[in-house]
């Protein structure tokens, strides 16, 4: 009987760090704005997350890793974060780094001070990503196409 309870709760919580990490990430849109005790606390409650489902499941949750991370990002400023993705190869999708990049504007005091600044900045940075994320796409197809994989 124990070993039938357990095995229910570990089919039952397969694929939950993953839904959970998605939908953490994916509402960053809904947040106005994040400061570093925001942050902090963002990562703490993402870890306790990670815990009680690893209580539940019994296998470590990575898929909550990648959230994390998601949010630790917005410690460092958008030109790091683009230099992040072309160094270390892409974590994320176009949209969550758009919403991320756009995260880090609506949440930096200072570039509240100077609208048109930062409005300016902000559209850098995301004409800067995409031409990443275009390089990155282009590179990965033509690796595919010689035959090797990444």
């Amino acid at each position: 009987k124990q070993w039938y309870q357990r095995r229910v709760a570990i089919t039952a919580g397969e694929g939950l760090g993953y839904i959970m990490s998605s939908v953490i990430i994916s509402n960053a849109s809904y947040i106005k704005e994040i400061n570093n005790g925001g942050l902090k606390k963002m990562s703490r409650n993402i870890l306790a997350l990670q815990q009680n489902l690893t209580n539940i499941t019994l296998t470590h949750e990575l898929e909550l890793e990648r959230a994390r991370f998601y949010y630790e990002l917005l410690y460092q400023k958008p030109e790091e974060i683009l230099r992040n993705i072309v160094e270390q190869q892409k974590r994320f999708t176009k949209s969550e780094y758009v919403e991320l990049i756009q995260l880090y504007y609506r949440s930096n005091r200072s570039s509240k001070n100077n609208n048109k600044r930062s409005e300016k900045q902000l559209n850098l940075h995301l004409v800067k990503l995409n031409e990443i994320m275009e390089n990155e796409s282009d590179s990965s197809s033509e690796e595919k196409s010689n035959g090797t994989d990444l």
